[in-house]
């Protein structure tokens, strides 16, 4: 396999699933592509989370590993939280926010803040899995079933690694938003004097339309492009003689190139939090509606692509997202608060009309 002196060079080794504190610092700015305004590592050698600001003023995300340990950030959470909301979760206390992330952020940077957020992302990573086989890949062309299954852990979704998912199609993934036990919690914030009264049977669903690549075991160059609203894509590089390079880009951004090394796995997001449904944080008002409609004319375009895997053993895993859709739905049962009474979609949360029926509650 070719290198590029061009390329960011991912220096990752093989290490535990254990997770130690975290330090961040800020790289040289490089000669060409995607300029890296923060790394934050753990004490595993090969963890790593890389801030890239694009040519265009844009962060992106990129998640490192190292097979067959966790990742610093649970792909989840990388889903629905945004760049700034990922370097809080992770960065030392005493570390501040780039200012190419300030410039975006729309929280407080505080003490509970990083508190709030470190915790969420425990939790997620809490469910990604560790139950797979330790020591690393041989040099036989092979992307073991271990290996599968480490990388659709790290990427977030069970079909990336998944023989019988190989091709490029569209999906419709969704998440669930409830009080306790579904994908994120329902209403976990709120404003106001809004006081959510909610009960276990108030569900709210997301659906996502995505146009999905799936590449397992493969040699040579897969390619994937599409347009929309954001896109998650991942490579993982499973066996050879060297590393793969990971080319992306995004609308009017220069390409990027990143560099996998062999057993390791990189996956970045592109664009907004994927999951943008308010249902997580707001309830009243209508908010529970809020999603990410289909605009066409409005996508941007996205693109990745794999090179540098020629080889005779060389076979790289690939996976890719891009999001055209968000939309929302209240599933709770129709039984939870009765006849015709449902999640509030109107402007009144002062009484127990939060749960109100059809025009009785004013529009905002």
């Amino acid at each position: 396999m070719k290198t590029s002196s061009t390329s960011l060079a991912l220096a990752l080794v093989g290490a535990s699933w254990l997770i130690g504190p975290a330090t961040a610092h800020a790289a040289p700015p490089a000669s060409s592509g995607p300029r890296e305004i923060a790394r934050v590592t753990g004490a595993a050698p090969g963890n790593h989370v890389l801030f890239l600001e694009n040519d265009q003023g844009e962060v992106d995300v990129a998640v490192a590993a190292i097979y067959p340990q966790r990742p610093l950030i649970a792909p989840r959470f990388l889903k629905s939280h945004s760049a700034a909301e990922v370097f809080l979760a992770v960065a030392p206390a005493n570390q501040e926010l780039p200012a190419a992330l300030a410039r975006h952020a729309r929280l407080a940077v505080d003490r509970g803040t990083r508190e709030q957020l470190q915790r969420e992302n425990a939790d997620a990573l809490a469910s990604v899995t560790s139950d797979v086989a330790s020591g690393g890949q041989s040099l036989t062309a092979s992307c073991s079933e271990s290996f599968r299954d480490w990388v659709s852990n790290v990427y977030g979704d069970a079909t990336c690694g998944d023989p019988s998912q190989e091709a490029i199609y569209t999906a419709h993934p969704s998440d669930t938003y409830c009080t306790s036990g579904c994908d994120y919690t329902l209403g976990a914030q709120d404003k106001g004097t809004c006081q959510p009264k909610l009960r276990s049977c108030d569900i709210v669903r997301g659906t996502a339309s995505v146009v999905r690549l799936r590449t397992t075991n493969w040699w040579n160059g897969p390619n994937f492009n599409h347009p929309g609203h954001f896109a998650h894509f991942g490579v993982a590089n499973c066996t050879g003689n060297g590393p793969v390079d990971f080319n992306y880009k995004r609308g009017a951004a220069s390409t990027s190139t990143l560099q996998v090394p062999v057993n390791g796995m990189l996956h970045v997001k592109l664009g907004s939090e994927i999951v943008p449904g308010n249902a997580a944080n707001f309830v009243s008002y209508g908010q529970w509606k809020t999603g990410k409609p289909a605009s066409g004319a409005t996508y941007v375009s996205n693109s990745m692509s794999v090179e540098a895997n020629g080889g005779t053993d060389d076979r790289v895993i690939a996976c890719g997202d891009i999001y055209l859709d968000y939309t929302m739905a209240d599933i709770s049962s129709p039984t939870c608060h009765g006849s015709d009474i449902s999640l509030c979609s109107g402007g009144n949360c002062t009484s127990s009309c939060f749960y109100c029926s059809g025009g009785s509650c004013p529009i905002n």
